[in-house]
């Protein structure tokens, strides 16, 4: 037809069956699927794919995403980003939570260029059991700008430089204090 084919079920349901590959399609204008009581799709053991050239919106109340097998959420072009933000303020909370018992139960990998964490209040990187470690090739900084570096054990503090010095610098006046034992400086040169 070249008018509008009105389908209109006004007490009951429309079921279209098909025992082949079916199209929906428009050559103009938007596709709307529009249900009161929600829209299900469902591609029981076969992929269910979405493919545009334009954007993909996504508006509700609450986003659910849940899957059985390995999943990828990925940009594919080149200088691109992919984020991941809560912006309404207050109390909000961005969760990454991994219930993997690897060391690696989290990988956060960045293969070309480096990693970026910025925090505007206090934080903590803490471990419930195991080593926090912080392994850099080309050295580690730790920045306290015009505030204290504070490194607490109840344990033994190591440094241990392998196969070069160790230098401590202060413009002030500094402590190398024991409450108790023995304050030992021991140089083989």
């Amino acid at each position: 037809t070249s008018g509008t084919v009105d389908i209109n079920a006004t007490g009951a349901g429309i079921t279209l069956d098909a025992a082949g590959a079916s199209n929906f399609t428009t050559t103009s204008g938007a596709l709307t699927l529009d249900a009161a009581g929600g829209v299900s799709i469902v591609g029981n053991a076969a992929e269910v794919d979405i493919t545009t050239t334009g954007a993909v919106d996504i508006n509700g109340a609450a986003i659910t995403v849940d899957a059985t097998n390995n999943s990828n959420f990925t940009v594919g072009a080149n200088a691109k980003s992919l984020t991941l933000a809560a912006t309404g303020g207050g109390a909000q909370t961005v969760t990454m939570s991994s219930a993997g018992t690897g060391s690696n139960a989290i990988d956060i990998n960045a293969t070309a260029g480096g990693v970026d964490i910025d925090a505007a209040a206090a934080s903590a990187f803490t471990t419930a059991a195991g080593a926090l470690t912080l392994d850099g090739a080309a050295g580690i900084n730790i920045v306290g700008n015009a505030a204290e570096v504070d490194i607490t054990t109840s344990g033994t503090v190591d440094i241990n430089a392998t196969n070069a010095g160790i230098t401590l610098d202060a413009a002030g006046a500094s402590n190398f204090t024991t409450t108790s034992g023995t304050l030992t400086l021991d140089a083989a040169g």
